[in-house]
């Protein structure tokens, strides 16, 4: 029997998710086109993999039973042809996931320190939410992501890098936009604009954690954009937000303040597959781990 691998790469997206919108979006393909690519597995296979539910899938007991060697097969699979690719290539190439908005800081600093000692290892970087880019590098679609927080993927290996401060963004309007230094305190009466995109993060948990403290009730304004666009909000003076320090950016009319005992709250990660046979991953945590001791304790 010849089965289709990326029709069994969906059922594997579907099986880990529980949910075939979440694995449609996890696999950047619609609902519609990974459902009838699950449906001619099963039909190939003669049997439903899935039970549907308006909560979401669950493996059948003939579907846990494949999915569980399959899985491990199309890991094998993966891994084989990702070691034959470095062993051949000369120049050699590693797929980075970076949460959205944080090339600078720190990050930026690890990118260009690697392609200066590595020019011919060529490096593809995605940007997305925390979630998705950790999914990814779980699935083997990315090599290696750096984040802001800690991965909780069994399936992932994590090192802490460094740690970053919590900044309050202002616009040139408002009355604190001269400070040199703030305190939650001080931001009690104004309007939180926050990312949906980032929405569980580790940032925005620290966040609100901080901001409800003392059964305080914030005023938080959850919005459907990136971040960048918070910073142009923020600008407008429809409020003002909190950021790690990789995500500040020179932006006109807009000013990041420190904020008062939250100058390393928040670790930076790596986070990467141990069985990934790619040599310039681990060169590539290295050349962060190196950056990290000479910016900023982890």
């Amino acid at each position: 029997m010849i089965l289709d691998l990326r029709n069994l790469r969906c059922a594997i997206a579907a099986a880990e998710t529980g949910s075939f919108r979440r694995a449609a979006e996890m696999l950047a393909l619609s609902q519609s086109s990974l459902s009838r690519r699950i449906q001619h597995l099963e039909h190939r296979l003669g049997f439903p993999l899935f039970r549907r539910s308006r909560t979401g899938v669950s493996p059948t007991t003939a579907g846990a039973a494949f999915l569980e060697r399959a899985i491990a097969g199309a890991q094998q699979l993966d891994l084989a042809a990702r070691y034959a690719v470095a062993v051949d290539s000369e120049v050699g190439q590693v797929r980075v996931g970076i949460a959205s908005s944080r090339t600078g800081g720190l990050f930026g600093d690890v990118l260009r320190q690697f392609k200066a000692l590595f020019p011919s290892v060529n490096i593809t970087l995605t940007e997305d939410t925390t979630s998705r880019t950790s999914h990814h590098v779980a699935m083997g679609t990315l090599d290696v992501a750096f984040l802001i927080g800690t991965n909780c993927n069994p399936v992932c290996e994590t090192r802490v890098l460094w740690r970053e401060a919590i900044l309050a963004a202002l616009g040139n309007t408002h009355r604190l936009f001269n400070h040199q230094v703030l305190t939650w305190q001080d931001t009690r009466n104004d309007t939180i604009l926050l990312s949906k995109a980032e929405q569980g993060s580790e940032v925005q948990h620290r966040i609100i954690a901080k901001l409800t403290q003392g059964g305080h009730r914030p005023k938080i304004d959850i919005q459907d954009v990136s971040e960048a666009s918070v910073f142009d909000l923020v600008v407008s003076g429809c409020g003002i937000t909190f950021v790690d320090e990789s995500a500040a950016r020179r932006v006109e009319g807009l000013r990041f303040i420190p904020l008062a005992g939250e100058s390393d709250a928040l670790p930076a990660s790596a986070i990467w597959r141990s069985d990934n046979a790619n040599p310039a991953v681990l060169r590539l945590i290295a050349v962060a781990e190196a950056v990290g001791r000479g910016g900023r304790k982890a």
